[in-house]
């Protein structure tokens, strides 16, 4: 079956293909391969990773956030990741992912209803869930003054909602937003 999810040792050609499609090594993504299968087997041994092995290999909770995630990770949108949806989500968090990819990856995160933009009501409920993850509380006041202050300072053009560039203007003023798109060990060159 090649890089989808059997476990089968990967095609040659298949390790090549990802290779250019990714930022990771050929030996970088075998590992990941070996690894991706004890994801995949942790609770239903099927080749795929479902919700509840995304959630617990990440050793989060089920929020919004790992939803989205999860769903940015399953391309084809059938409820479960592939090897090369994983490997391809993956790759998004290495050190030698452009900082426009890691941007626009976030922006997904943000636009749970993938219309292109972020709204007051996406991000509402997107800073709920980080709150929730990080087991932190603020009043729904609180929480309506921090996406009220986002808004003002990345709404450039005043329609009432976050585009890409818009997006991507603020992260580059505060690039804190997405410093935890890089997972060091993702991308050491072996």
């Amino acid at each position: 079956m090649g890089a989808g999810g059997s476990k089968a040792t990967l095609k040659k050609k298949d390790v090549e293909r990802l290779r250019r499609q990714t930022h990771f090594t050929e030996q970088q993504i075998q590992d990941l391969h070996q690894h991706f299968h004890s994801i995949a087997a942790s609770e239903q041994d099927d080749g795929v990773i479902d919700l509840a092995e995304f959630r617990r290999a990440l050793h989060l909770n089920e929020t919004l956030f790992v939803k989205r995630m999860f769903s940015l990770f399953d391309e084809n949108h059938d409820g479960g990741i592939n090897f090369e949806e994983f490997i391809m989500g993956l790759s998004f968090f290495t050190p030698q992912c452009p900082m426009e990819d890691k941007i626009k990856f976030s922006f997904q995160i943000y636009d749970a209803n993938q219309d292109g933009y972020i709204s007051k009501d996406e991000l509402n409920s997107m800073l709920q869930a980080s709150l929730e993850e990080n087991q932190m509380q603020l009043s729904q006041s609180q929480v309506n003054a921090m996406v009220d202050a986002t808004f003002n300072e990345a709404d450039v053009d005043g329609d009432g909602r976050i585009n890409l560039s818009e997006y991507s203007i603020l992260v580059e003023k505060h690039p804190s937003m997405v410093k935890n798109m890089t997972i060091a060990d993702l991308g050491t060159k072996r």
